[in-house]
Protein backbone atom coordinates (compact mmCIF):
# COMPACT_ATOMS: atom_id res chain seq x y z
CA UNK A 1 0.00 0.00 0.00
CA UNK A 2 1.47 3.35 -1.05
CA UNK A 3 0.50 6.71 0.45
CA UNK A 4 1.91 10.15 -0.27
CA UNK A 5 3.29 11.87 2.83
CA UNK A 6 1.59 15.12 1.86
CA UNK A 7 -1.77 13.40 2.25
CA UNK A 8 -0.83 12.04 5.68
CA UNK A 9 0.78 15.04 7.35
CA UNK A 10 -2.38 17.10 7.94
CA UNK A 11 -3.70 14.21 10.03
CA UNK A 12 -0.90 14.39 12.59
CA UNK A 13 -2.03 15.28 16.08
CA UNK A 14 -1.60 14.62 19.77
CA UNK A 15 -4.11 12.24 21.29
CA UNK A 16 -5.66 13.59 24.46
CA UNK A 17 -3.70 16.85 24.65
CA UNK A 18 -5.47 20.21 24.48
CA UNK A 19 -2.39 22.33 23.77
CA UNK A 20 1.11 21.94 22.45
CA UNK A 21 3.94 21.74 24.98
CA UNK A 22 7.71 21.78 24.34
CA UNK A 23 7.89 17.97 24.35
CA UNK A 24 5.01 17.82 21.87
CA UNK A 25 6.85 20.22 19.60
CA UNK A 26 9.95 18.01 19.72
CA UNK A 27 7.86 15.03 18.67
CA UNK A 28 5.97 16.88 15.95
CA UNK A 29 9.18 18.32 14.50
CA UNK A 30 10.74 14.84 14.35
CA UNK A 31 7.62 13.40 12.73
CA UNK A 32 7.57 16.09 10.07
CA UNK A 33 11.31 15.87 9.43
CA UNK A 34 11.32 12.06 9.16
CA UNK A 35 7.78 11.67 7.76
CA UNK A 36 6.71 9.25 10.48
CA UNK A 37 3.03 8.17 10.52
CA UNK A 38 2.74 7.57 14.27
CA UNK A 39 4.65 7.96 17.54
CA UNK A 40 3.99 6.83 21.09
CA UNK A 41 5.92 8.56 23.88
CA UNK A 42 6.26 7.45 27.49
CA UNK A 43 7.96 9.35 30.31
CA UNK A 44 8.31 7.68 33.70
CA UNK A 45 9.74 9.33 36.84
CA UNK A 46 10.52 7.10 39.80
CA UNK A 47 8.02 4.49 38.72
CA UNK A 48 5.21 6.98 38.04
CA UNK A 49 3.91 7.83 34.57
CA UNK A 50 4.57 11.51 33.86
CA UNK A 51 3.43 11.35 30.24
CA UNK A 52 1.89 8.75 27.94
CA UNK A 53 1.11 10.44 24.63
CA UNK A 54 0.10 9.31 21.17
CA UNK A 55 0.80 11.27 17.99
CA UNK A 56 -0.32 10.68 14.43
CA UNK A 57 -1.65 7.42 13.07
CA UNK A 58 -1.27 3.85 14.23
CA UNK A 59 -2.94 2.67 11.02
CA UNK A 60 -2.92 4.90 7.95
CA UNK A 61 -5.37 2.84 5.91
CA UNK A 62 -8.06 2.96 8.58
CA UNK A 63 -7.24 6.43 9.94
CA UNK A 64 -6.66 5.09 13.48
CA UNK A 65 -4.83 7.44 15.88
CA UNK A 66 -2.03 6.35 18.19
CA UNK A 67 -3.20 5.94 21.79
CA UNK A 68 -1.52 4.79 24.99
CA UNK A 69 -3.00 1.30 24.46
CA UNK A 70 -1.74 1.03 20.85
CA UNK A 71 0.54 -1.99 20.42
CA UNK A 72 3.89 -1.32 18.73
CA UNK A 73 6.45 -3.96 17.88
CA UNK A 74 9.32 -3.80 20.35
CA UNK A 75 12.26 -4.47 18.08
CA UNK A 76 15.37 -5.14 20.15
CA UNK A 77 13.94 -3.41 23.22
CA UNK A 78 12.27 -6.79 23.69
CA UNK A 79 15.68 -8.27 24.53
CA UNK A 80 15.14 -6.93 28.05
CA UNK A 81 12.46 -9.53 28.62
CA UNK A 82 14.52 -12.42 27.25
CA UNK A 83 17.39 -11.40 29.53
CA UNK A 84 14.97 -11.16 32.46
CA UNK A 85 13.65 -14.66 31.72
CA UNK A 86 17.17 -16.12 31.69
CA UNK A 87 18.11 -14.26 34.88
CA UNK A 88 14.93 -15.55 36.50
CA UNK A 89 15.88 -19.12 35.62
CA UNK A 90 19.35 -18.47 37.03
CA UNK A 91 17.80 -17.25 40.30
CA UNK A 92 15.78 -20.49 40.40
CA UNK A 93 18.97 -22.50 39.75
CA UNK A 94 17.59 -23.98 36.57
CA UNK A 95 20.70 -22.73 34.80
CA UNK A 96 23.85 -20.75 35.55
CA UNK A 97 25.15 -17.88 33.46
CA UNK A 98 28.64 -19.43 33.48
CA UNK A 99 27.35 -22.71 32.06
CA UNK A 100 28.54 -23.59 28.54
CA UNK A 101 25.70 -23.42 26.05
CA UNK A 102 26.42 -27.04 25.13
CA UNK A 103 24.69 -27.98 28.37
CA UNK A 104 21.40 -26.72 26.91
CA UNK A 105 21.85 -26.86 23.12
CA UNK A 106 22.53 -30.17 21.35
CA UNK A 107 26.00 -30.97 19.97
CA UNK A 108 27.47 -27.50 19.35
CA UNK A 109 30.59 -27.27 17.16
CA UNK A 110 33.91 -27.56 19.06
CA UNK A 111 34.72 -23.81 18.73
CA UNK A 112 31.56 -23.12 20.76
CA UNK A 113 33.00 -24.81 23.86
CA UNK A 114 33.87 -21.47 25.50
CA UNK A 115 30.50 -19.84 24.79
CA UNK A 116 28.55 -19.48 28.01
CA UNK A 117 24.95 -18.43 28.58
CA UNK A 118 26.31 -15.06 29.73
CA UNK A 119 28.13 -14.63 26.40
CA UNK A 120 24.87 -15.20 24.52
CA UNK A 121 23.31 -12.28 26.39
CA UNK A 122 26.19 -9.79 26.55
CA UNK A 123 27.07 -9.84 22.83
CA UNK A 124 30.56 -11.34 23.30
CA UNK A 125 29.88 -14.88 22.04
CA UNK A 126 31.42 -14.47 18.58
CA UNK A 127 28.42 -16.24 17.02
CA UNK A 128 27.63 -15.00 13.52
CA UNK A 129 24.70 -12.61 13.76
CA UNK A 130 21.38 -13.53 12.22
CA UNK A 131 21.10 -10.12 10.50
CA UNK A 132 24.71 -9.64 9.42
CA UNK A 133 25.46 -9.25 5.69
CA UNK A 134 21.76 -9.69 5.00
CA UNK A 135 19.51 -12.18 6.72
CA UNK A 136 20.91 -15.67 7.33
CA UNK A 137 17.32 -16.90 7.46
CA UNK A 138 14.75 -16.98 4.68
CA UNK A 139 12.23 -14.63 6.29
CA UNK A 140 9.30 -16.27 4.49
CA UNK A 141 10.14 -19.81 5.62
CA UNK A 142 8.94 -21.53 8.78
CA UNK A 143 11.73 -22.95 10.98
CA UNK A 144 11.70 -25.32 13.91
CA UNK A 145 13.97 -24.55 16.86
CA UNK A 146 16.20 -27.43 15.76
CA UNK A 147 16.54 -25.87 12.31
CA UNK A 148 17.36 -22.47 13.80
CA UNK A 149 20.09 -24.05 15.91
CA UNK A 150 21.45 -25.82 12.84
CA UNK A 151 21.66 -22.53 10.94
CA UNK A 152 23.52 -20.91 13.84
CA UNK A 153 25.99 -23.81 13.94
CA UNK A 154 26.59 -23.62 10.18
CA UNK A 155 28.54 -20.34 10.39
CA UNK A 156 32.07 -20.09 11.76
CA UNK A 157 32.51 -17.87 14.81
CA UNK A 158 33.39 -14.27 13.99
CA UNK A 159 35.92 -14.17 16.85
CA UNK A 160 37.01 -16.15 19.89
CA UNK A 161 34.30 -16.09 22.57
CA UNK A 162 34.88 -13.26 25.03
CA UNK A 163 37.58 -11.53 23.00
CA UNK A 164 35.38 -8.79 21.55
CA UNK A 165 31.99 -7.12 21.86
CA UNK A 166 29.80 -7.16 18.76
CA UNK A 167 26.04 -6.63 18.75
CA UNK A 168 24.34 -9.96 18.19
CA UNK A 169 20.72 -11.00 17.67
CA UNK A 170 21.44 -14.71 17.26
CA UNK A 171 22.60 -15.00 20.86
CA UNK A 172 19.15 -13.88 22.02
CA UNK A 173 17.39 -16.18 19.57
CA UNK A 174 19.32 -19.08 21.10
CA UNK A 175 18.72 -17.82 24.65
CA UNK A 176 14.99 -17.94 23.97
CA UNK A 177 15.31 -21.52 22.72
CA UNK A 178 17.13 -22.39 25.95
CA UNK A 179 14.24 -20.92 27.96
CA UNK A 180 11.82 -23.00 25.91
CA UNK A 181 13.83 -26.20 26.38
CA UNK A 182 14.23 -25.70 30.14
CA UNK A 183 10.63 -24.72 30.91
CA UNK A 184 8.77 -26.91 28.45
CA UNK A 185 6.81 -23.89 27.17
CA UNK A 186 7.55 -21.48 24.37
CA UNK A 187 9.62 -18.62 25.71
CA UNK A 188 6.74 -16.24 24.89
CA UNK A 189 4.40 -18.26 27.09
CA UNK A 190 7.01 -18.16 29.86
CA UNK A 191 7.15 -14.36 29.54
CA UNK A 192 3.36 -14.16 29.69
CA UNK A 193 3.08 -16.37 32.75
CA UNK A 194 6.12 -15.26 34.75
CA UNK A 195 6.64 -11.60 33.77
CA UNK A 196 3.74 -10.00 31.91
CA UNK A 197 0.87 -11.32 34.06
CA UNK A 198 2.50 -10.69 37.46
CA UNK A 199 3.40 -7.12 36.48
CA UNK A 200 0.00 -6.28 35.00
CA UNK A 201 1.33 -5.98 31.45
CA UNK A 202 -2.08 -6.95 30.14
CA UNK A 203 -1.51 -6.55 26.41
CA UNK A 204 2.17 -7.51 26.07
CA UNK A 205 2.61 -10.59 23.88
CA UNK A 206 4.63 -12.27 21.14
CA UNK A 207 3.96 -11.04 17.58
CA UNK A 208 1.35 -12.89 15.54
CA UNK A 209 0.04 -11.89 12.12
CA UNK A 210 -2.83 -14.38 12.32
CA UNK A 211 -4.25 -13.68 15.78
CA UNK A 212 -6.82 -10.95 16.32
CA UNK A 213 -4.80 -8.36 18.25
CA UNK A 214 -6.79 -5.31 19.42
CA UNK A 215 -5.15 -1.91 18.96
CA UNK A 216 -2.28 -3.29 16.87
CA UNK A 217 -0.33 -0.58 15.00
CA UNK A 218 0.75 -1.15 11.40
CA UNK A 219 4.42 -0.89 10.46
CA UNK A 220 5.52 1.04 7.39
CA UNK A 221 8.54 1.57 5.16
CA UNK A 222 9.24 4.68 3.14
CA UNK A 223 9.75 4.56 -0.63
CA UNK A 224 10.28 7.18 -3.33
CA UNK A 225 6.54 7.07 -4.01
CA UNK A 226 5.41 7.27 -0.37
CA UNK A 227 4.97 4.77 2.46
CA UNK A 228 3.95 1.14 2.12
CA UNK A 229 3.13 -1.68 4.49
CA UNK A 230 5.86 -3.76 6.10
CA UNK A 231 6.98 -6.97 4.44
CA UNK A 232 5.75 -10.41 5.50
CA UNK A 233 7.83 -12.47 7.95
CA UNK A 234 7.05 -16.11 8.75
CA UNK A 235 5.36 -16.92 12.05
CA UNK A 236 8.36 -18.77 13.47
CA UNK A 237 10.82 -15.96 12.72
CA UNK A 238 8.35 -13.40 14.08
CA UNK A 239 8.34 -15.13 17.46
CA UNK A 240 12.05 -15.37 18.25
CA UNK A 241 13.53 -14.02 21.48
CA UNK A 242 15.63 -11.23 19.97
CA UNK A 243 12.72 -8.81 20.29
CA UNK A 244 9.55 -10.10 18.61
CA UNK A 245 7.00 -8.58 20.97
CA UNK A 246 3.99 -6.26 20.97
CA UNK A 247 3.81 -3.77 23.84
CA UNK A 248 1.72 -0.68 24.55
CA UNK A 249 2.75 2.35 26.57
CA UNK A 250 0.76 0.90 29.47
CA UNK A 251 2.79 -2.31 29.24
CA UNK A 252 6.05 -0.37 29.14
CA UNK A 253 4.95 1.75 32.10
CA UNK A 254 4.36 -1.38 34.18
CA UNK A 255 7.76 -2.77 33.19
CA UNK A 256 9.66 0.44 33.99
CA UNK A 257 7.82 0.73 37.32
CA UNK A 258 8.94 -2.82 38.14
CA UNK A 259 12.49 -1.89 37.22
CA UNK A 260 12.35 1.23 39.40
CA UNK A 261 11.08 -0.61 42.47
CA UNK A 262 13.15 -3.75 41.88
CA UNK A 263 10.17 -6.07 41.54
CA UNK A 264 10.18 -9.62 40.18
CA UNK A 265 13.99 -10.01 40.08
CA UNK A 266 16.66 -9.70 42.74
CA UNK A 267 18.71 -6.47 42.78
CA UNK A 268 21.77 -8.27 41.37
CA UNK A 269 19.72 -9.54 38.42
CA UNK A 270 18.37 -6.08 37.63
CA UNK A 271 21.89 -4.68 37.80
CA UNK A 272 23.10 -7.42 35.47
CA UNK A 273 20.79 -6.05 32.77
CA UNK A 274 22.94 -2.94 32.34
CA UNK A 275 26.32 -3.71 33.90
CA UNK A 276 29.15 -3.32 31.40
CA UNK A 277 30.13 -6.55 29.66
CA UNK A 278 33.53 -7.91 30.67
CA UNK A 279 35.82 -9.45 28.06
CA UNK A 280 38.08 -12.41 28.68
CA UNK A 281 41.09 -10.15 29.28
CA UNK A 282 39.23 -8.14 31.92
CA UNK A 283 38.42 -5.11 29.78
CA UNK A 284 34.97 -3.60 30.29
CA UNK A 285 32.88 -2.50 27.34
CA UNK A 286 30.40 0.38 27.15
CA UNK A 287 27.56 -2.09 26.72
CA UNK A 288 25.40 -4.19 29.01
CA UNK A 289 23.00 -7.01 28.17
CA UNK A 290 20.21 -4.74 26.97
CA UNK A 291 21.56 -1.21 27.43
CA UNK A 292 24.45 0.90 26.17
CA UNK A 293 26.22 3.44 28.40
CA UNK A 294 26.20 6.93 26.86
CA UNK A 295 26.23 10.59 27.89
CA UNK A 296 23.16 12.77 27.22
CA UNK A 297 23.07 16.42 28.30
CA UNK A 298 25.91 15.80 30.73
CA UNK A 299 24.21 12.81 32.32
CA UNK A 300 25.41 9.21 32.24
CA UNK A 301 22.40 7.34 30.89
CA UNK A 302 21.41 3.90 29.65
CA UNK A 303 20.25 3.68 26.05
CA UNK A 304 19.02 1.06 23.61
CA UNK A 305 17.07 0.95 20.39
CA UNK A 306 15.29 -1.54 18.18
CA UNK A 307 14.14 -2.02 14.61
CA UNK A 308 11.91 -4.66 13.04
CA UNK A 309 9.21 -4.97 10.39
CA UNK A 310 8.48 -1.29 9.87
CA UNK A 311 8.87 -0.28 13.54
CA UNK A 312 11.59 1.59 15.43
CA UNK A 313 11.94 2.01 19.20
CA UNK A 314 14.29 3.61 21.72
CA UNK A 315 14.74 3.88 25.47
CA UNK A 316 16.74 6.43 27.47
CA UNK A 317 17.09 5.84 31.21
CA UNK A 318 18.92 7.96 33.78
CA UNK A 319 19.45 5.80 36.87
CA UNK A 320 20.51 8.82 38.96
CA UNK A 321 17.23 10.69 38.46
CA UNK A 322 15.00 7.62 37.84
CA UNK A 323 13.82 9.26 34.63
CA UNK A 324 13.00 7.01 31.67
CA UNK A 325 11.88 7.97 28.16
CA UNK A 326 10.54 5.48 25.61
CA UNK A 327 9.77 6.35 21.98
CA UNK A 328 7.89 3.95 19.68
CA UNK A 329 7.48 4.69 15.95
CA UNK A 330 5.87 2.82 13.06
CA UNK A 331 8.28 3.63 10.25
CA UNK A 332 11.41 1.63 9.41
CA UNK A 333 13.37 4.76 8.52
CA UNK A 334 12.47 6.70 11.69
CA UNK A 335 15.23 7.77 14.09
CA UNK A 336 13.84 7.37 17.62
CA UNK A 337 17.16 7.71 19.49
CA UNK A 338 17.72 11.44 18.75
CA UNK A 339 14.11 12.15 19.68
CA UNK A 340 14.31 10.15 22.92
CA UNK A 341 17.57 11.91 23.80
CA UNK A 342 16.05 15.31 23.09
CA UNK A 343 13.05 14.59 25.31
CA UNK A 344 15.31 13.30 28.10
CA UNK A 345 17.58 16.35 27.84
CA UNK A 346 14.57 18.67 27.98
CA UNK A 347 13.19 16.96 31.09
CA UNK A 348 16.45 16.39 32.99
CA UNK A 349 16.58 19.82 34.72
CA UNK A 350 13.18 19.15 36.29
CA UNK A 351 14.39 15.74 37.42
CA UNK A 352 17.46 17.32 39.03
CA UNK A 353 15.55 19.77 41.20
Amino acid sequence: MILQWAALFPLLGVAGLARAEPVDELVRAAMQRERVPGVALLVVRSGKVARASGYGLANVEHDVPVRRDTLFQSGSLGKQFTAAAVLMLAERRQLALVDPVGRYLPDPPPPWALITVQRLLDHTSGIHDSEEDGEVFDLRREYTDAEIIKVAYSYPLDFAPGSRWKYNNMGYVLAGIIVTRLTGAHYGEFLRREIFAPLGMRTARVISDTDIVPHRAAGYVRTAQGIRNQDFVSASLNATADGSLYLSLDDWAAWIAAMDRGALLRPASWSAMWERSVLSDGRRTEHGLCFDHVMVAGHAVLEFDGSWQGFRSAIERDPASALTVIVLENLAEAQPVPLARAVLAHLEPAADR
